[in-house]
């Protein structure tokens, strides 16, 4: 007759043990998380899922690495990758770290998970994983949902529609006050979570980044509650994204690469993804930015080259959406963000290095992207009254002028960047968006019609966006009037602006206006410390 196996013993309470003897938090939480997923969900615990469990953690292949010669000194066999039904003598230990992580059902059983010496319900278990919780079902017939006072559902109306209306192109809070309002309704745990999710992405989309972290740890403490996840996995799946969003702000791009991916795999939200067009932008539109952000970062020619395919895939994929799910809104932010990226890539050599296409052929395509969303802006309302296309098509207007060898203001004007009339002709039936009415009778004009609005209080422009404004105005009227008083007045103002920047936009800025002429009248240029 063969003996049972021992059973194995683990406390979840501090100090964690196993077996009787001391034992490594992370080991014993990861344990736990793979016997959850043997019990309850698919069977598998991915590396993303894992790393969303450690965030403050960057060595996730140590921590792997420890925890496995933790189960095999506490006798715990765990296995890694597709082929479960592999055994797991015969696993290949290249790649462990890539997950997914699993324990066969055999194995599963010997464990025995307490808190106190009591053992664990999946209620506790779950507390203890950080998982979202069931939210318990409302009896059949009761009515005091249905009954409630219908406030919150009318601000919350309001405030959409406001959204809709092009409040957000204003400078003020009005959009995310009015979701704020809505918030002081909320019956329960999803409307106020629902209110505190779209006050914090209005307040980031107007640039208010404090109010936005605000609004978000607000929303962490809801979400804590776990009753919103499961009853509302669309919801689930957005706030994963508000916070791969605050991630990115914040500089944190593996951390936001994280979130994004748990959002892909994950059993509860990857469906969501896949079904839920207007989710599925959201994630391919930022994924897009944190492959952009690689792909500048320096990581080495292949690698740039490999995260700026991705990044256009990703857009390609996040523009399909957002006409999928209808969103006009969605379709200008992405249409930005291919002309930006087109042209970006283009000039960096990170797509086309054979140089196929001619460079005012790019030129002319970026704009046109960049067009449609100008337009889409002006027909509809939208764009939350942002300088970045201009910024961004009087930057690929002169892209085709790298600094000259000399530094003479003659050298410089000589240079011959896209003309307006070309590119005017081009964007046709766009054309609109370079209008004479939005200052495009010349190159310079438009950055200064946009910047005379900042100052008559009709725009409200961040530092950044005003900063990247007066170097267009200032490389342009430098180019078309040569160093008078306009231009001037341009480079004082920018860099009087430059203190308030950060550290690595003060350096960005700096490089450029040491590339402008030595007749441009400038103060000292000090490097950054």
């Amino acid at each position: 007759m063969t003996e049972a196996p021992d059973l194995i013993e683990i406390e979840l309470s501090a100090p964690y043990r196993v077996k009787g003897e001391a034992a490594r938090g992370q080991s014993v939480w990861l344990l736990a998380r793979l016997w959850h997923a043997q019990q309850f969900g698919d069977g598998a615990v991915s590396a993303a899922a894992l790393r969303l469990g450690f965030p403050g953690q960057n060595n996730i292949r140590m921590l792997i690495s420890r925890a496995f010669a933790d189960f095999a000194r506490w006798g715990v066999q765990a296995g890694w990758g597709a082929a479960r039904g592999r055994p797991i003598a015969t696993l290949p230990l290249n790649g462990r770290s890539r997950g997914p992580f699993w324990l066969t059902a055999d194995m599963a059983s010997r464990l025995r998970f307490r808190a106190a010496g009591v053992e664990v319900e999946r209620d506790w278990l779950e507390h203890f994983l950080g998982l979202p919780r069931e939210k318990p079902e409302s009896p059949a017939g009761d009515l005091s949902y249905l009954m409630r006072d219908m406030r919150f559902w009318q601000q919350m109306a309001q405030a959409i529609r406001d959204e809709y209306d092009g409040f957000g192109r204003r400078p003020s809070r009005q959009v995310a006050e009015s979701f704020h309002v809505a918030r002081q309704f909320a019956g329960d745990d999803f409307q106020q979570a629902l209110a505190l999710m779209k006050e914090s992405l209005a307040l980031r989309r107007s640039a208010q980044l404090d109010g936005s972290r605000s609004a978000l740890k607000r929303l962490d403490r809801v979400l804590d509650a776990g009753s919103v996840h499961h009853a509302h996995p669309t919801f689930a799946a957005m706030a994963c994204i508000v916070k791969a969003w605050e991630r990115y702000s914040q500089g944190d791009a593996d951390a936001a690469r994280t979130a994004l991916e748990h959002l892909q795999t994950s059993p509860e939200l990857q469906p969501v993804f896949r079904y839920n067009p207007r989710v599925r932008f959201e994630c391919l539109n930022l994924l897009a930015l944190l492959h952009k952000h690689a792909a500048t970062s320096g990581a080495g020619a292949a690698r740039q080259r490999d995260e700026a395919g991705a990044a256009l895939q990703a857009l390609s994929g996040a523009l399909e959406a957002a006409y999928e799910a209808d969103s006009i809104d969605a379709a200008q932010h992405v249409a930005a963000n291919i002309g930006w990226c087109l042209w970006l890539f283009w000039q960096q050599g990170l797509v086309d290095p054979e140089r196929e296409q001619r460079v005012g052929a790019v030129q002319l395509q970026a704009m046109r992207w960049l067009g449609l969303s100008e337009w889409i802006c002006d027909r509809f309302g939208y764009g939350s009254g942002s300088a970045w296309n201009l910024i961004f098509i009087l930057r690929i207007a002169r892209g085709n002028c790298p600094p000259p060898r000399s530094r003479s203001l003659s050298a410089f004007r000589a240079q011959q960047p896209l003309a307006l009339e070309d590119a005017i002709a081009a964007l046709q039936p766009l054309h609109a968006s370079l209008s004479p009415a939005k200052g495009f009778s010349r190159w310079s004009s438009a950055a200064v019609l946009a910047l005379d609005e900042q100052l008559a209080g009709n725009a409200a422009f961040p530092p950044l966006q005003q900063a990247n404004l007066l170097l267009e105005a200032a490389w342009f009227l430098l180019h078309e009037q040569g160093a008078g008083r306009e231009a001037a007045d341009a480079l004082s103002r920018l860099q009087a602006l430059l203190p308030s920047l950060r550290r690595g936009e003060r350096s960005f800025f700096n490089s450029e206006l040491q590339r402008l002429p030595i007749e441009a009248p400038l103060t000292d240029i000090r490097p950054e410390k």
